[in-house]
């Protein structure tokens, strides 16, 4: 097998196992929360909370990693996962309600959250030449085996019961510490430090970016309500299920199926970019960001929620992809890295406000007022992102 095949397997493997963490930590949190005596709302608070680290966070490993001679994104990636292997220890002995366990998650998903960027850079120390990992194809890898775990912890949690999800994770985080001390062994030379051109970039400040990309910044915003709406979808989604009589179970299986959804889009965007304008497509995927909204709010049964999920596949799937190229087309190239950053930044937000207010407008009004307001939202974002949207030549 030639090196091109064992490093594509190799980061496979790594974005798969980080998923399936993800999964198991952001994924089925509130699950676990509200099993151990949280309420909506509280769930919320930690999910926000936890957001807000993040984003804190992230700046700081990354002026850690461009400033250290010792330090790579490797290293904070691993580190931050053997934290979340350690707190899934402790999760078998904390079951209940308290300031330990709601410590523990505020920890585990700040860590999840702000490591994916890391995973990412992961792929160029490992893969020099930039060429020959396919990332496409490894990133729709971590999205089906967190779609197969999701299913399949949907039934683990009614046949065993919550422990299951800290079992899980446990399993998952060690083989992940392996995978990465095989890798570092390997393929990654921390004397071979890879110099990044967004280097030369920092002198910019944000408020000069802001005022030469006013109409990228009335896109960023429109993303801030869209992502809203996602957010609270994929947080609150035992919420959701159990209003048109669903369960874990059915739980299980959606969130499998919603990341199954992933993959033709997230695989067949090179393709499918090259019949369509990008900029059309990114308004497309936030068009049919809102459309799922509103059909996950009016559906009266798990038929009709199916396919409001089933609409991951022309909403998220398009849209990841879809952003990042539109930055790169319509900003200046110094600027790329505060584009990418504006976008994270607002989904941040997003997830930071349907967490806090998703939460309270559950426990105070129900999960049908919930996500009419992420539906509203959602629809004001679409409006917002027609005057934001820039037309791109390819």
């Amino acid at each position: 097998m030639d090196n091109t095949k064992h490093l594509n397997i190799e980061y496979f493997s790594l974005q798969s196992l980080f998923w399936m963490t993800y999964c198991m930590v952001v994924g089925f949190s509130v699950t676990y929360l509200l099993s151990c005596g949280y309420s909506n709302s509280e769930a919320g608070y930690i999910l926000a909370s936890a957001n807000i680290c993040a984003l804190i966070l992230q700046p700081f490993f990354a002026d850690l990693a461009d400033r250290s001679k010792k330090i790579n994104a490797m290293t904070i990636f691993l580190v931050s996962i053997e934290i979340i292997f350690v707190c899934s220890i402790g999760l078998f002995f904390i079951g209940v309600r308290s300031l330990i366990l709601t410590l523990i998650y505020v920890v585990m998903i700040t860590l999840a959250n702000a490591v994916i960027a890391f995973l990412t850079s992961v792929q160029f120390l490992m893969d020099t030449s930039k060429s020959k990992i396919n990332f496409g194809l490894c990133r729709a890898g971590g999205s089906l085996c967190f779609a197969i775990l999701s299913a399949a912890m949907g039934i683990l949690i009614e046949k065993i019961g919550m422990k299951s999800i800290p079992t899980a994770l446990f399993i998952i985080t060690l083989l992940i510490i392996v995978l990465c001390m095989y890798i570092i062994r390997h393929r990654i030379h921390t004397s071979e430090r890879i110099i990044n051109s967004s280097d030369n970039k920092r002198s910019s400040s944000l408020i000069v970016f802001f005022q030469e990309n006013p109409k990228f910044m009335i896109l960023s915003i429109a993303m801030l309500f869209i992502y809203y709406a996602h957010a609270f979808i994929t947080n609150f989604t035992i919420s959701i299920v159990r209003n048109v009589g669903g369960n874990h179970r059915e739980m299980g299986y959606l969130i499998a199926f919603m990341a199954l959804m992933e993959l033709p889009g997230m695989i067949g965007f090179k393709e499918i970019s090259r019949r369509f304008k990008v900029s059309s497509l990114l308004l497309f995927s936030m068009i049919m960001f809102s459309i799922k909204a509103i059909i996950v709010w009016l559906s009266p049964s798990l038929m009709t929620l199916t396919f409001g999920f089933a609409l991951q596949v022309v909403s998220f799937a398009i849209y990841i992809p879809a952003s990042v190229q539109y930055a790169n087309i319509i900003i200046d190239e110094k600027d790329t890295v505060k584009a990418q950053m504006m976008f994270n930044l607002m989904q941040a937000g997003g997830a930071v406000f349907s967490s806090i207010i998703g939460g309270w407008l559950i426990d105070f009004s129900g999960i049908s007022h919930a996500l009419l307001v992420g539906a509203i939202l959602s629809c004001i974002g679409t409006m917002i992102a027609f005057a934001g949207i820039q037309n791109t030549k390819r």
